[in-house]
């Protein structure tokens, strides 16, 4: 497997693997190519945006995607999206590309990593395993509008 800096031009290859990803449990959402791809698109139009996909002879595995904030103590890389080809869960394909993901970000001065995900089951459990704990002092809120 080898992981490739996202650009632009994967967009294309991005959309399917990220409708097919979070229209299924645990998320079940309702995302199109055409939201998938914009969504993809703005999140790469930033010059602090970062991303690898992960690929296996030319079959897209996965990928994991955000940008970069600078704060007082360092910078933190806020992950946006990650997502393993449905087929290919629980292979060891999303540790592989976190770990060369977070390898990558350590190259770039990057100090920290956050994400938001869904309390409990398949989610959090990963995030756990790959070294990242809930944050006791911060909260995510929202309202619809």
């Amino acid at each position: 497997m080898h992981f490739i800096e996202i650009t632009s031009d994967a967009i294309p290859q991005l959309a399917p693997l990220f409708v097919e990803a979070f229209n299924a449990p645990p998320w079940s959402e309702s995302w199109t190519i055409d939201v998938a791809s914009k969504r993809l698109q703005q999140m790469l139009s930033s010059d602090v945006a970062f991303g690898l996909m992960a690929l296996q002879q030319g079959v897209l595995y996965g990928m994991v995607l955000g940008h970069e904030e600078q704060f007082f103590n360092g910078i933190v890389f806020t992950v946006k999206e990650f997502c393993v080809n449905n087929q290919l869960r629980g292979q060891g394909i999303g540790t592989k590309l976190f770990t060369a993901f977070e390898e990558r970000l350590k190259l770039k001065g990057i100090t920290e990593i956050s994400l938001v995900t869904c309390h409990g089951g398949q989610t959090e459990g990963f995030y756990t395993k790959q070294g990242l704990q809930v944050d006791s002092e911060m909260v995510v809120m929202s309202k619809k509008i």
